[in-house]
């Protein structure tokens, strides 16, 4: 795969770790979807239980992000899996509160707090 130009993925224990990089407009969604897929596959390669959203590069997001984040949610879901979300702007956290996953997805500030409470959960 190419360098990525929105998203990094990073191991970390059994948890992998996809960070944003760069913020996505609608201009690039398409090609921003395409990197995102092929971040995805190394859920199954690497057999990852966890996965953490690091938010920390983006001011704000819009619907294309929200979408990845609920891909994620629902493969990592379908594993026996969690997700937790980190680095959360407080305009991404206005978001994510209007969408109400803030309901389904814990948010914390750190990823090391992220990381510790996905270690803690059974």
């Amino acid at each position: 795969m190419a360098t990525p130009r929105y998203f990094k993925v990073e191991r970390c224990g059994d948890t992998l770790v996809f960070a944003a990089i760069d913020s996505i407009g609608g201009l690039v969604e398409d090609e921003a979807r395409q990197e995102w897929d092929a971040l995805l596959t190394q859920l199954s390669l690497q057999s990852a239980k966890n996965a953490i959203m690091d938010l920390g590069a983006l001011d704000y997001f819009g619907s294309i992000v929200l979408e990845l984040m609920v891909v994620l949610w629902k493969r990592i879901s379908a594993q026996g899996g969690k997700l937790a979300v980190c680095n959360v702007s407080p305009v991404g956290l206005e978001i994510l509160r209007t969408a109400k996953f803030d309901t389904i997805w814990p948010i914390l500030h750190t990823r090391e707090e992220a990381l510790s409470m996905l270690d803690a959960k059974p």
